[in-house]
């Protein structure tokens, strides 16, 4: 039987599931932890992912991230790969650590969100490792309360706000919603899905507008097509993007055509070297810029997540 296809769509919030093989641990200490949260680090910020909570077990993880741009596979076959070749080596072994690829469920946001990280920050309580979820150092329980520091790479302030205008007001809130019965149904949505697909709406229904694939749709456009949609929004014409010109327009255009490519198509980096007559570590560079702009200007990220959507509409003309 075929895999289930992944369910991709900008700003798209999953319950993301990493299991040992054959339920093997995966941590043996806090070192691990520690560079499996180093390794996560570099792949939230380069791919511009927010996680909003974490809990890791002996045996798995889980996390509630959202996924502004590009796919969650990508950062996790990074994060996957790195971790076991990091960890295999370490305890001399070899083969698979992981069970298979992770389970991704998506979850619609702000009630689900909620809801999903409480169903997180409950797991070691569920396991019977501890009574109260305070009690376990390895998730991001705590640092919703404000009783440990939390990481610069976890993001709470949008869930927190939902729960009251002060921090003061919304860690009581919090606290007495961590403390609600979790309906058993829910529960098992959180953990599984649904029977539809992996999506969970207010009334429990498959989005049947995003049934599609890891890639996201318009992932077969060209980079022409790519150069031609960015062109036209930026008012240049097309043939300037391959001079010599190192114009602030260009090289920005430039860089939009990379990360759209990139993210959004087949294209490789040094598909785009080449077309754009560049080196690749300048081209690298220039993206890395980008995304880093990206989370500080918001209009700047609005514009992209506007030629995302364009390119990603089938029936649209790049």
């Amino acid at each position: 039987m075929s895999r289930k296809p992944r369910i991709h769509y900008p700003g798209a919030f999953y319950h993301l599931i990493l299991r040992g093989n054959a339920k093997q641990p995966i941590f043996h200490g806090r070192d691990e932890i520690r560079y499996f949260e180093h390794i996560l680090a570099q792949g939230l910020e380069e791919h511009s992912h927010r996680l909003y909570a974490f809990c890791w077990m002996n045996n798995h993880v889980h996390m509630a991230l959202q996924a502004p741009n590009t796919p969650l596979s990508k950062m996790m076959q990074i994060l996957s790969q790195r971790y076991t070749q990091w960890f295999n080596h370490r305890h001399d072994r070899v083969g698979h650590l992981f069970q298979g690829r992770y389970k991704a469920i998506l979850i619609e946001n702000n009630e689900y969100l909620l809801e999903l990280i409480r169903y997180i920050h409950l797991n070691p309580v569920r396991a019977k490792l501890v009574t109260d979820p305070l009690d376990y150092k390895a998730s991001s329980h705590g640092a919703y309360l404000n009783c440990q520091r939390a990481p610069p790479w976890l993001s709470i302030d949008l869930a927190l706000k939902q729960f009251g205008g002060t921090e003061e007001n919304a860690q009581a809130s919090y606290l007495t919603f961590m403390g609600q019965p979790i309906d058993t149904d829910r529960q098992a949505q959180l953990r599984k899905g649904t029977t539809e697909g992996r999506i969970l709406d207010r009334d429990n229904r498959t989005h049947k507008t995003m049934e599609k694939s890891d890639q996201p749709a318009g992932s077969n456009r060209t980079i022409e097509e790519i150069a031609d949609l960015v062109a036209k929004e930026q008012g240049i014409a097309t043939w300037e993007l391959t001079t010599a010109s190192r114009s602030r327009s260009i090289t920005k255009a430039r860089a939009i055509i990379t990360l759209l490519a990139l993210d959004h198509s087949q294209q490789t980096l040094a598909d785009l070297a080449r077309y754009f007559e560049r080196e690749v570590p300048t081209m690298s560079r220039q993206v890395k810029n980008l995304r880093n702009r990206m989370k500080r200007d918001m209009v700047l990220l609005a514009r992209i997540e506007k030629l995302i959507t364009k390119m990603q509409d089938k029936r649209g003309q790049a």
